[in-house]
Order: C-alpha cells, then structure tokens, then sequence
C-alpha cells in the first residue's frame, strides 16, 4: 500500500487521537484492550490517557481510573472534532506541513511559527522530504516538491481539518453559498443529512478549490467524468451551482472537484426506506454499472468467504469505502483512526491482496488508504461467519437430573440459533473444563453450587445459574455475539 499522511504524524499523537475517539464514544475503555490494539504496553495507554486529561482538562466531567479500565466523561456539548483537533495541534510534523503547503519556505520563519527550534524543524524537515518522496513528489533533480493539484487540495485539506485550520479570508457569502448547495442536495436526494463535521469539510473544501482554481487548474481522468455524469448526485450538484447566487466554480474540472468532496463524505436519514433507496442509487451508479468495481466487489465476497445470506451488509459496507476511490482521492481522505485487534489482521491482509490483484488485472492506479481498509475490514469481520458459529457450544453442568433438564429447556427456548446445547450431561464443573477434546470457545451453563471462578480460561467462559437467574444468563449469552457489533456502532454520533 501506498505511504500515508498518518504514518508520518508522531506515533504519541495518532495514539491520543484514537483513545479519546475511543473514550468519548464508549465513556469506559478497557487498557489492556487497547494495548493489544495499538501494540504498545498497558503503562503506555495509562500514560497517553493522563496527557489526554491534562490536555483537555477544560472539557472534562470527570476521569476514573480502576485497575484495568479508564472512564472519561466529557463535558456535555463537548464536540468530537474540536477534542481531537486539540490533540493534533500537539503534531510539530502536521503543523510544518502545513506552513510548507501555504507557501512558506523559510524553515526560520516555520520555526517561528510554530514555535520550535531551527533544529527541530530540519530534523521534521528530513522526514517531510521522506514522505514527499514515498508519495512520488520530489524531483531530485531540481531539488523541488511538484505535488499535482488534486493530491495538494486534498493533503492541504486533510492537514487544515486534523488541525482545525479555517480559511484566512473567511467571506460570510461564500460560507452562506456552500451552506445552500448542501442544503440542495440534501432536500433533493432522498432527504439525507450532512452531519456538522461533514459539512465542514465540504465548505473547507470548496473555500481550498476557490483559492487554488485561480493559479492551479484541476483536472480528471476522462473515465472518471464519465462516471460520474451518470450519478444523480453530480446532476443535482450541477442543477445547484447554476441556481447559486455566488459562483462557487469556474468550469466543468472544478464541478468534478466539488462532485469529489460530496461523493466522499458520510451522510444520515432518518427515514430507512429513503436510506435503503439512497444505497439502491449509488450501489447502482458507483458499482453495478462499473464492470471493474463489480468484479472487484465478485473478488473480495470470494476471497472473503462472505456468504450469500450477508450479501447486502458486505454491499453496505463496501460502498462507501469503494465510493471514497473515485478519482483516486481516497488516500488523504480523512475518517476516525481505526485499528486491529491480532484476530483481524489476516482479513486486513486479504483484503490488501484482493485490492494489489484487481489493480494488477484491471490496470488501476488507485491508492488505497489503510486507515479506511482497516475500517473495512472491522465491519466485515463483523458479519456472522457460519462456520465459525456451529463451534459456539453451551454445555450444561448441574448437580441433579431434574436441573439438567429444567436449564436445557430454558436454553433450548430462549438461545440464539447460533449457539448449539451439548448433549453430554456433567456433574462436576473439572470434568467439562479438562476435557481434553474442547479446542474451541466454549460457554458453560453451571449449577451456582458447582461454580468455581478459578477454572474459567481464554477459551471457556462458565456462567452460575440457579433457578430464578437462569433467563437473564441467558440472554447475556445471546448478548457476547453481537458484542462487538456494538463496540463499532454504539457511537454518540450515530
């Protein structure tokens, strides 16, 4: 894969960012999930925690901390753009960057800026040249940077929304023009809504399009226009620009430009049927009519194992990710961070193969961005995989017969079809827990007087029960598969 901006953004800061993501949609975190996730020791997340709270000690209710888990309650109103942005501002890297994109060259002056050392600034410097040169836009021989105009608006507009930079000349009509063109998308285009942080990209984006159209014309591969003519979304933005007061653009590229910052971002109905239809559209448009997308999408179901029963959530999810390559801007295209538990690597893995092999056979130069491909690949490790539930079994371990019977009937009532019962009858908690044959996770149903915490292991999860307490175990049960289909979803946003 291509190298990317987050790469090159100190290690501590891209931490940060992600445990107050992380903190600000689940309130309580477990360290030594999050350990696992970044790869770095529990003393580690403590210590990026304790700067988070120091840092935006102002937008605090109150932090928690426990042997294995950190809770952080943000101030009400607290917006999650503005706490990370806070974080990023922390980037010595970005914060060059940003100056160099804007025109300075003048490392003193950058040092004066952004208030460090002549010899902090020549050692960010070297790696900003590091990644002007993996990205293929330094020409040795004249010892210039030549970053074509596409890649420039979107590196400058990912920089300027991590450190939430606002235009310097911010004219109210322009603000008020976007303000409307989104509005007429939004009333004309099955009723989805732009959320705020969303529409601030989009404005963000036409304010850079603006300034840069008078001295760098933009410009699109053909069969990337032809593409998107065909789209709804490029008809109704077309329709919206002419009714425009203000002139937002100057010729058809720049329409293309504006159709990109649209096309990409993340959008809300609050009507299911309008969303359902709104998908309909655009799955039609971006992929049943792009023989290219449909053989990729053919690939990565295969690849994948997905079957057929989770076809339209595999749609679902892929649709925004392959939406966001048009015109192949997706490298710098900003999202939340998202990283891997170790179980969910080899899908990441298969997936990058599945992208290198359709680009190879089709001739496409797209870059792909990892951020987005490991978001990808959480929610398609969330779909149910028939193969691994057939080994969820519940074993039963009760003191008498009549008790077997009275939770297997429970079980058997109430149980989630993912789930089996085993058939074989235990009396002592040992003998299910040694058996040496269970290789598999497993959950065991015991009898309260049989319990013993002690015995429980990675694998083998043991749940007391009595009589009276056996409804609610059992559907806590039911409730670990889906587990963590909420981790990703049960977000304050959405």
């Amino acid at each position: 894969s291509e190298p990317m901006l987050e790469r090159y953004i100190e290690k501590c800061v891209i931490r940060q960012v992600y445990l107050c993501e992380q903190l600000y949609e689940k309130e309580s975190m477990l360290i030594d999930r999050l350990a696992e996730q970044l790869d770095v020791c529990p003393a580690t997340i403590i210590n990026d925690i304790d700067k988070i709270l120091l840092l935006l000690k102002e937008r605090i209710a109150t932090a928690t901390h426990e042997k294995h888990t950190y809770q952080v309650v943000f101030t009400a109103g607290s917006s999650l753009s503005e706490l990370t942005q806070t974080i990023y501002q922390g980037s010595y890297f970005l914060q060059v960057l940003y100056q160099f994109l804007i025109g300075e060259r003048s490392w003193q002056k950058i040092s004066e800026e952004v208030f460090i050392s002549l010899s902090k600034v020549y050692t960010i410097r070297t790696d900003l040249w590091r990644f002007f040169e993996e990205m293929g836009y330094l020409n040795e021989e004249q010892e210039e940077v030549e970053i074509p105009e596409k890649d420039f608006r979107y590196l400058l507009l990912a920089v300027m929304n991590y450190l939430g930079k606002r235009p310097e000349k911010n004219q109210s009509f322009i603000e008020q023009a976007c303000e409307e063109l989104i509005q007429f998308v939004e009333q004309r285009f099955f009723l989805r809504s732009y959320p705020e942080d969303e529409r601030q990209i989009i404005h963000l984006g036409i304010h850079i399009g603006l300034a840069r159209s008078r001295i760098a014309p933009i410009c699109f591969a053909s069969r990337d226009k032809e593409m998107a003519r065909q789209t709804p979304l490029f008809q109704l933005l077309q329709q919206g620009l002419k009714e425009l007061v203000v002139s937002l653009c100057s010729n058809e590229d720049e329409e293309f430009y504006i159709y990109s910052l649209f096309n990409s971002r993340k959008y809300q109905c609050n009507n299911l049927e309008l969303l359902q239809r709104d998908f309909e559209v655009v799955y039609r448009n971006h992929i049943h009519r792009c023989p290219e997308m449909l053989e990729l999408t053919h690939l990565l179901q295969n690849r994948l194992g997905i079957s057929e029963k989770n076809h339209l959530l595999f749609e679902k999810a892929l649709l925004p990710f392959l939406r966001s390559a048009w015109g192949d801007l997706q490298i710098f295209q900003t999202d939340r961070l998202f990283f891997l538990y170790p179980s969910e690597r080899e899908m990441f893995d298969q997936i990058m193969e599945s992208l290198g092999l359709w680009a190879n056979q089709n001739q496409q130069m797209i870059r792909w961005n990892d951020n987005l491909v490991r978001k990808l690949t959480i929610l398609l490790s969330l779909l149910p995989d028939a193969e691994k539930t057939e080994h969820l079994e519940v074993y039963i371990v009760a003191p008498s017969d009549f008790k077997y019977l009275y939770y297997r009937q429970q079980l058997e009532e109430m149980l989630d079809e993912h789930f089996t019962i085993s058939n074989m009858i235990y009396h002592q908690l040992t003998d299910v827990v040694d058996d040496v044959f269970f290789c598999t996770k497993r959950m065991i149903l015991c009898d309260a007087s049989l319990y013993q915490e002690t015995l429980q292991t990675k694998n083998t999860k043991i749940y007391p029960v009595t009589f009276s307490t056996v409804s609610s175990v059992i559907l806590a049960i039911n409730q670990t598969l889906y587990q963590r289909v909420e981790e990703i979803f049960a977000t304050k946003s959405n």
